[in-house]
Order: C-alpha cells, then structure tokens, then sequence
C-alpha cells in the first residue's frame, strides 16, 4: 500500500473515531428512522471532549491521535459537520 492512501485512510479512521465519541456523548444522535443520518443530540461539545480525553488518559487513543489537541480538533470536526436540527431524508420525505 503506498503512503498516501494509507495517510487517507489513516485520516478517514481519525473521523470515524471522533464521529464515535461525539455520538456516544449525545452531542451528535442518529436519526430515528434513517440510520445514514447523524443530527445534533441533547449534549453539548464539551461532553464529547470529556469521554475522548479520558478515552486518551486510559491509552485507548494514543496509538491514533498525536496529542489531546489534535483529538479535540477532530471532534470539533465532526461535530460542527454533523451539526443539523433536522434530518434531510426526513425533511425532503415530508415536503413530498
């Protein structure tokens, strides 16, 4: 494999993580009806800040993440690309 694809999908699994967390904290929920649907939860960011620092503290991130900084940067990232009120397979079903 050269070192670019696995710098992608390097990158790739970096998001998925942060993804994870974010979900797991309630700042980001799936759509109840569509699973492909991520929206914002009932949680706020800081929440998933907390679960991935002590997710870093107990070494399950350190072989993935750099540093704490470039984990919260990740989350941030997800979070803020994830960040709607309404899911869009919802939305465009009911304006039919």
């Amino acid at each position: 494999m050269g070192g670019g694809k696995r710098m992608m999908e390097e990158e790739d699994h970096k998001r998925q993580v942060a993804l994870e967390i974010a979900l797991d904290a309630g700042v980001l929920v799936v759509c109840d009806l569509h699973e492909d649907s991520i929206l914002e939860g009932s949680e706020d960011i800081e929440q998933a800040y907390r679960l991935g620092n002590s997710k870093f503290s107990s070494g399950k991130l350190n072989d993935l993440f750099k540093n704490r900084t470039e984990m919260t940067n990740y989350i941030k990232d997800a979070v803020e690309s994830n960040s709607s009120d309404e899911c869009y397979f919802c939305r465009k079903t009911r304006e039919e």
